[in-house]
């Protein structure tokens, strides 16, 4: 069964307890995927693998801490024990840390980068022979804009998002030719927790299902890289021209984009 034919597949899909991971996963299993729904909140992730659930029987909830390494291989050995095979993997599981450089501890940095980056690390690794034994599976990262251009007091998430995605496309270079697909999905503004509590920006949200929509297109058409909304792709290419540390960060980008 090719991956790209969703329905009948079988998807892990993380921080899937609310925002662009809930919508994900319920997307998926409006198309037919069952999906396993991993995230640390039991109580929230309950509802999103119901809902799953109600469109595809078979989908269910894993808790665990994306950054805790045996977590990883145990969410993905328990996928392929119950339900036969991986065929999806969006690792989209995220936090952010927001502070003065002086106040921001090592301890911060490194749990940002233990859930931003090596999450996505240890559950590619641990599914990635299953994968390239069936010849065939799509593994997409969720990262940010935020990984191309800095927003203030933010530093260790777009370092974390900025080395997600340069690992994630040379995954992709050394992937080429084994039916192993590698994706990076690069949000903008969401409508998520991370945004809605953001100091200080003003700008237009836009709704998790847009990225979860996103999602199914790269899988669908294999796609390497997508910027979502798209328009979002243009302070990426924008920035390294204009040099400027911070009037052109991705929150002000936003406010005047929407003004």
């Amino acid at each position: 069964m090719p991956v790209e034919k969703l329905s009948g597949s079988v998807a892990i899909v993380t921080g899937a307890s609310s925002g662009i991971g809930a919508a994900t996963a319920v997307h998926l299993a409006k198309l037919g995927a069952t999906v396993v729904c991993v995230a640390r909140r039991a109580d929230r992730l309950a509802e999103t693998a119901a809902a799953c659930a109600a469109a595809a029987p078979g989908s269910r909830s894993h808790v665990a801490d994306v950054a805790d390494r045996e977590a990883c291989n145990a969410v993905v050995a328990s996928t392929i024990e119950d339900l036969g095979r991986v065929d999806i993997l969006v690792n989209n599981a995220g936090i952010a840390h927001v502070g003065r450089p002086a106040d921001t501890k090592v301890e911060d940095i490194e749990r940002v980068m233990a859930v931003n980056f090596f999450g996505p690390v240890y559950l590619a690794t641990a599914a990635l022979p299953h994968l390239l034994e069936q010849r065939r599976g799509s593994i997409i990262n969720v990262t940010s804009v935020a990984g191309y251009v800095p927003n203030p007091r933010e530093a260790p998430y777009g370092a974390s998002k900025a080395a997600l995605s340069r690992w994630s496309h040379g995954l992709a270079v050394d992937l080429h030719g084994t039916g192993v697909h590698v994706g990076v999905l690069s949000p903008g503004p969401i409508r998520t927790e991370i945004w809605t509590d953001a100091d200080g920006y003003k700008g237009k949200l836009y709704p998790p299902e847009l990225v979860a929509a996103g999602v199914e297109r790269m899988i669908r058409r294999r796609l390497v890289h997508l910027t979502v909304p798209r328009q979002y792709g243009l302070v990426g290419a924008l920035y390294p021209l204009v040099g400027r540390p911070m009037r052109f960060g991705l929150r002000q980008y936003g406010k005047h984009m929407d003004s």
